[in-house]
């Protein structure tokens, strides 16, 4: 039976995790030359390892090189006296938070202040990862309040004379109507977004729900003054400074005619304002599609048959009930008589989602958007851009954000052809790029990674909702020959959910990496896991599957092997694999899993295609979906907060964790006293020992990143895992 399920995104305070392909993005891809020595040097002495090698290996040298050295050739340079160019990997085009969530995409928002350090936010990252308020934006620190009841108040006070990149004052109505539009009821179900709003505010599910039409988070004082409260039931919190960072957004340009109530607290339609009857009918046509839309989507439910489980049934006439209780509310609005403030709202959300998302006309950072198209992202200098709280601005007239070749980046930034290629990852090419700076070619900058590669699952659908089956692949890889093939000495194998800069790491890694089970190479293990799953029959159903007849299948004929386990009901034990058509990760993976996976009776199928792509079927699934495993690599913001990811209720749970003890040890963790750090650590080595036992993701490994820039770039002299070229440009200068 197909269900369509939408799960939300934390995008509020950064706690969200920024993804890319696994050895894509700021993974770039490693030389077939390389990975195919280092994977010879790296096999044990293990029968079907070697076997695995001889069947599953391609040689695909001779085109790839041709390819890459044709597009070299042909690659026409962007870079001017007045132009910076950054070569990129792939993004989507989305260039605001809620759809998809590429790090290359947050690149371009920080750049242009939608993120990040450089914009208005209230209280921003520095480059060592601390919190700080934003002195280019506030009078001063923000005062904090205790209430009775046990929320917290902040109150801001926005310097005056502040304008976004058109000319227009930033006010605090741009604060708070942020809050309230993408807190908003109708935002995430009108738009699609992921973004659930302000989840940390006072009030947040009666304003969510639609219970009020209210937001008791948020209070307007004066035109430059405004406080946010944050709901008791969420403090204590460790990272409580995070809380304060609060976003505006310039609100004129999606509306004419909304505005704030005298408190701030709702949004109203101006004195006056009456809708056209063009305005009307865009409106009702508006709702009809909703409905159009919400009945075309339920259609593609699948009713359970007569011998469907009680379960199934159940879920059946949920999702019905919630379809007709929708239906009707639009319905009601169809009908009724067109509320002002309503069509407004609506209509400011529509303007975010069709136009500001990928067109972000105004922005308050150094840098305004100009234009997308050719993969590439021009940018040019804010006139009315005041600097950032070092007291920097940025000089460089022009940027340009480029799509290039993972394969052919190095070369491009040695020839001059870009001027910054962040993140390279791959041993190979890191080798290449030191060669370019002893040859007085490049500088490179190196720091270790915030974040981790991995292979990340759906826990709640198909095959791999089984940890059985989750612990069984870990066991079908070799761990350590991917990172030797791809980091060379540039990384290590992980364990857990964590990056080799994270100060949790450094002060306890040691500690932990002894209570955690490291993953090897081993196709007795994965068996017996796999006897303990429902797949251990074979294909009637009822005969135990037995690992003697695969070794004897698969000596026979490893490619026509067809002996594989099932469960009761006769099905097969399937694992599909979606992985970036560029990434190397995805090709180590494909020359060992699916062999290795047949000799404990699993078919693995691994199949590559663009990253946005990836997304789709990762945020998105199906109920009865066809991927359930994908190559991925994980970024952590400042705020370690693992809740959002692995909590049942978490709103970036996109394993679709829903396991009691992640939702005692996800609270337990980010409600810990922000002075209690030990308390902290401990509570953090606890979820370890979970992730690392549940398996949402196999953890593959954490590494060096490697930055490189032209020698006609200045003043790139501060990278860090929290502080990228994004970031530093208010320094950068152009020789």
């Amino acid at each position: 039976m197909k269900m369509k399920k939408v799960f939300s995104s934390l995008m509020a305070l950064g706690i969200v995790t920024t993804l890319t392909a696994c050895g894509g993005s700021t993974d770039s891809a490693t030389s077939t030359d390389s990975n195919e020595d280092k994977k010879a040097e790296e096999n044990t002495d293990d029968k079907e390892d070697k076997k695995e090698d001889d069947k599953t290996a391609e040689n695909t040298d001779g085109d790839e090189h041709a390819k890459n050295t044709e597009e070299l050739e042909n690659f026409e340079a962007q870079t001017s006296d007045d132009t910076l160019v950054i070569g990129s990997s792939e993004f989507s085009g989305d260039f605001l938070a809620g759809w998809q969530n590429s790090a290359n995409d947050v690149v371009i928002r920080k750049l242009l202040g939608i993120e990040g350090s450089n914009g208005f936010n209230t209280m921003i990252v520095d480059e060592n990862g601390e919190w700080l308020a934003n002195s280019a934006v506030l009078e001063g620190e923000p005062e904090t309040t205790d209430n009775k009841d046990g929320s917290r108040t902040f109150t801001f006070k926005i310097k005056p004379g502040l304008k976004w990149s058109d000319g227009e004052e930033l006010t605090a109505d741009d604060y708070i109507f942020d809050s309230l539009l993408f807190t908003h009821p109708e935002f995430m179900p009108l738009t699609g977004s992921i973004n659930p709003g302000d989840l940390f505010g006072k009030g947040y599910e009666v304003y969510h729900s639609g219970e009020s039409d209210t937001f008791e988070a948020v209070e307007k004082i004066d035109d430059h003054t405004f406080t946010y409260t944050i709901d008791s039931e969420q403090l204590p919190y460790y990272y409580e400074k995070a809380l304060a960072a609060i976003s505006a957004f310039p609100m004129h340009v999606v509306t004419k005619n909304l505005a704030l109530s005298e408190d701030g607290k709702k949004l109203i339609a101006k004195d006056g304002y009456k809708p056209s009857e063009e305005e009307v009918k865009a409106y009702k046509d508006s709702i009809q599609e909703q409905i159009d839309k919400a009945n075309e989507e339920f259609k593609e439910i699948e009713e359970p048959a007569d011998d469907a489980s009680d379960n199934e049934k159940k879920a059946y006439e949920e999702e019905k009930k919630a379809n007709d209780e929708k239906i009707a509310d639009l319905q009601e609005k169809l009908d009724g008589d067109v509320d002002p403030t309503e069509q407004l709202i609506e209509q400011a959300m529509l303007n975010v989602y069709n136009d500001y998302r990928s067109n972000p006309s105004v922005v308050g950072g150094p840098y305004k958007f100009d234009e997308y198209n050719n993969n590439m992202v021009k940018l040019s200098l804010n006139p009315e851009y005041q600097g950032n709280f070092k007291g920097q601005k940025a000089t460089i007239p022009n940027i340009i954000v480029q799509y290039v070749n993972h394969n052919i980046a190095v070369d491009l930034l040695e020839n001059g052809d870009i001027d910054v290629w962040q993140g390279e990852s791959e041993g190979g090419k890191i080798d290449k790029m030191k060669a370019a700076e002893d040859a007085g070619k490049i500088g490179i900058n190196t720091f270790e990674r915030n974040g981790y590669g991995s292979l990340n699952f759906l826990t709640d659908r198909g095959t791999t909702q089984y940890k059985e089956v989750r612990q069984a692949i870990a066991h079908l890889m070799d761990r350590n020959t991917f990172v030797q093939s791809y980091a060379g000495g540039y990384g290590v194998v992980t364990n857990g959910e964590y990056g080799l800069s994270q100060w949790m790491y450094k002060e306890r890694g040691a500690d932990l990496e002894g209570k955690l089970t490291n993953y090897q190479l081993n196709i007795d293990t994965a068996n017996e896991l796999l006897d303990k799953s429902p797949y251990k029959f074979e294909k009637n159903g009822k005969t135990a599957w037995d690992r003697s007849k695969a070794e004897e299948a698969f000596d026979k004929d490893a490619d026509g092997f067809d002996y594989y386990r099932y469960n009761d009901k006769g099905e097969k034990l399937v694992v599909n694999q979606y992985g970036s058509e560029e990434s190397p990760i995805t090709s180590l993976m494909n020359s060992q899993l699916p062999v290795n996976a047949k000799q404990a009776g699993m078919e693995y199928n691994v199949t590559a295609g663009s990253f946005p792509t990836i997304q789709e079927y990762y945020v998105y699934p199906e109920e009865d979906a066809e991927y359930t495993a994908f190559s991925m690599a994980q970024s952590f913001s400042e705020t370690y907060d693992p809740w959002a990811q692995f909590n049942s209720n978490g709103n970036d749970n996109k394993t679709r964790v829903n396991d009691p003890k992640a939702d005692e040890l996800t609270v337990k963790l980010r409600q810990t006293p922000p002075d209690d750090k030990e308390q902290y650590l401990d509570n953090w080595e606890e979820f370890q020992q979970w992730y690392n036992d549940y398996l949402p993701q196999i953890p593959l490994y954490s590494n060096l990143y490697h930055t490189g820039y032209t020698k006609r770039v200045e003043g790139f002299d501060v990278n860090t895992p929290s502080w990228g070229i994004e970031d530093q440009i208010n320094a950068i200068k152009l020789k």
